[in-house]
């Protein structure tokens, strides 16, 4: 049962991990974001052409696809990813200790 422990407990520090890392990008894409908008409000929205608006959305919306793909990444394909090797690890761990188990058996007589 050992084994298994620490490996969940290495899986569950990966996940953290990755969550936590995650939820750092998602702050900084807003307070990108959030600058972008601020400085074409102030200095550029009275102009006539409107390529800072436009780099403004090619990074929003670049950023954007980017994020998700983050995200399911860190949340959504790394919890399925996580249960299978858990299982997977439950199963190998169970196995050897039924080995363990039948070379005591043989031992004893």
């Amino acid at each position: 049962m050992r084994l298994t422990t620490i490996a969940a407990k290495d899986l569950i520090l990966k996940t953290a991990k990755k969550r936590v890392s995650f939820k750092k990008h998602v702050t900084i894409y807003i307070l990108i974001n959030l600058l972008l908008w601020v400085l074409f409000i102030f200095l550029f929205k009275g102009r006539e052409d409107n390529i800072f608006l436009h780099f403004i959305l090619f990074v929003l919306i670049t950023w954007t696809i980017i994020l998700v793909g983050h995200y399911f990444y860190a949340m959504k394909w790394n919890k399925r990813m996580v249960d299978k090797e858990v299982q997977s690890l439950i199963k190998e761990t169970m196995a050897q200790q039924e080995e363990k188990m039948a070379e005591d058996v043989v031992r004893e007589n």
